[in-house]
């Protein structure tokens, strides 16, 4: 699993600029998930990511299965996908 601030420091380096990362409470990010969800899952969805248990920490070897090819790290997705961040 790669951590929130991983995944903007990844950004920031496919980017080749600095990318702000702001943590947010639960509250905060409770708050803006109602606005698409019911509270209930906004609390359950938080709770797992969280904590989440070590099955979902680990990648599945399905992923290859279904994919055809060996999952890639998120830096490595960041650099193809970069233009959609600029």
């Amino acid at each position: 699993m790669i951590a929130p601030r991983q995944q903007t420091e990844a950004l920031a380096a496919a980017r080749g600029k600095p990318v702000r990362f702001r943590e947010l409470t639960r509250a905060e990010a409770k708050a803006g998930m109602i606005q698409s969800m019911p509270g209930e899952l906004a609390d359950d969805t938080l709770d797992i990511i969280g904590s989440p248990t070590p099955a979902e920490l680990r990648v599945s070897p399905d992923v290859e299965r279904i994919l055809g090819r060996a999952p890639r790290s998120f830096a490595d997705w960041a650099a193809r996908a970069i233009a959609a961040f600029r």
